[in-house]
């Protein structure tokens, strides 16, 4: 078994018997494959590929162990008869793991470290021109075209090549940039949700074609705060803000098309006094909060992170804590919870949070655990930034993890979780 994964996985894409419909979009092969394909001749290279005789049931039992999405693609790509069994596994898959996006276009698979390029030079709208990449939001790269007035800026799905072309002007006049965008979610093809940093920081939402955002602005509603992150659960638009208070956003359609954002926001949950706050009257406690949403569906989740701003290097995970809490829409009120529910873990960081159900196969990730970006978790860079962070909720063990190929010294604003995806 492992043989045969080492063979497919360093595959060389002009070898493959098909068309490898994703190889003019992935930087597929990593030096050790170069190395290994180097030393075949080229009469060995031409003679028939004997992948097509693996029995689909052996096949399927490979791409269950596969839980990075981009080499499940590379599984699909060796020949036509692994495509085809690729196609009837992939809705009984369990869900791939996340990559760690490093800027730019180059990624890093948390498994074993290895770097990963998502080229977006094909796509049409930025083909002739230079692209800059500037954030990564679910499975979306958000850019922007060099030369470009600053006008507009670019979603692009690095493995679909489809692209969301949005204006930075909000509806009232007011020009935007590209950076305050803290966090996109394209809940559907006609409609795109963003937290901004304008104005302290509103929700904001724009519909493919129109104009311009429509803003809420914080001022339009009493005690809403500084809103720290947003999320999608059963069809509302939930944002949250740094008191642990918990607001549902309304969209109604306007003329021509364009979204209005509803100046009147619900307050789904009062803020309530923070426990840590009795403990630690110094205020030497840096709290972080992600909204994230189960992966069936049916809970709200706030994850907190409790971080010393006083930390020695040597030992970075001393005092930290974190606490998970459902949303209680009813009661109007947070309710910790121990564990987490269906097998799931939470990947969780500033741009990009979810939950993923992990089935045991690989001991490096494992259920009722949250895993936390490397600098969300650190905060600023120590000599060795470790790539992410973990926090098992039924022991209370911190871990963390420095991939073999991360750089000593990285930038706390790159590094974030990247979820690939094929649709909306």
């Amino acid at each position: 078994m492992a043989y045969l994964l080492s063979m497919f996985l360093f595959a060389d894409p002009e070898c493959l018997d098909g068309i490898p419909q994703y190889s003019d979009i992935i930087g597929w092969r990593s030096c050790e494959s170069d190395r290994i394909m180097g030393r075949l001749g080229k009469r060995q290279r031409r003679r028939s590929s004997p992948w097509p005789e693996l029995p689909a049931d052996l096949g399927g039992l490979i791409l269950h162990l596969l839980q990075c999405h981009i080499d499940r693609l590379r599984f699909g790509s060796v020949c036509r008869q692994w495509r085809l069994v690729e196609r009837q596994q992939r809705r009984d898959l369990p869900p791939p793991l996340p990559l760690i996006w490093l800027g730019g276009q180059t990624f890093q698979i948390p498994a074993g470290g290895e770097l990963r390029r998502f080229r977006t030079d094909g796509v049409d709208v930025l083909r002739r021109v230079s692209s800059l990449c500037h954030g990564r939001f679910d499975g979306w790269l958000l850019s922007h075209r060099h030369g470009d007035d600053f006008s507009k800026c670019f979603l692009v799905n690095p493995l679909t090549g489809a692209t969301i072309e949005m204006p930075l002007r909000l509806d009232d006049g007011t020009k935007i940039d590209r950076f305050p965008m803290r966090k996109i979610i394209v809940c559907s093809p006609d409609l795109v949700a963003a937290l901004l940093w304008v104005w302290g920081s509103s929700v904001a939402f724009y519909r493919p074609v129109a104009p311009s955002w429509s803003a809420c602005r914080p001022s339009d509603g009493r005690g809403r705060g500084v809103c720290v992150d947003i999320a999608v659960h059963r069809g509302k638009l939930y944002a949250l803000n740094d008191d642990d208070g918990l607001f549902v956003h309304e969209v109604s359609a306007a003329a021509a098309g364009v979204p209005k954002a509803s100046r009147v926001v619900e307050h789904a949950i009062t803020p309530q006094p923070p426990a840590a706050a009795a403990n630690n009257p110094a205020g030497l406690l840096q709290t972080r909060r992600y909204l994230v949403a189960s992966s069936t569906g049916s809970k709200l989740l706030m994850v907190k992170w409790m971080i010393p701003s006083r930390r020695h290097p040597d030992n970075p995970t001393d005092g930290v804590a974190l606490k998970v809490f459902e949303a209680d829409l009813e009661e109007g009120r947070w309710t910790e919870v121990s564990s987490l529910d269906n097998g799931e873990a939470l990947f969780v960081g500033g741009c990009c949070s979810k939950a993923v159900r992990l089935t045991g196969s690989d001991r490096r990730f494992q259920e009722n655990c949250v895993y936390i970006i490397g600098h969300d978790f650190f905060g600023y860079c120590y000599d060795a930034m470790p790539s992410y962070a973990s926090y098992d909720l039924g022991s209370g063990t911190v871990s963390q993890v420095v991939l073999d190929r991360m750089p000593v010294i990285w930038s706390a604003l790159m590094m974030g979780w990247f979820f690939p995806q094929e649709q909306v």
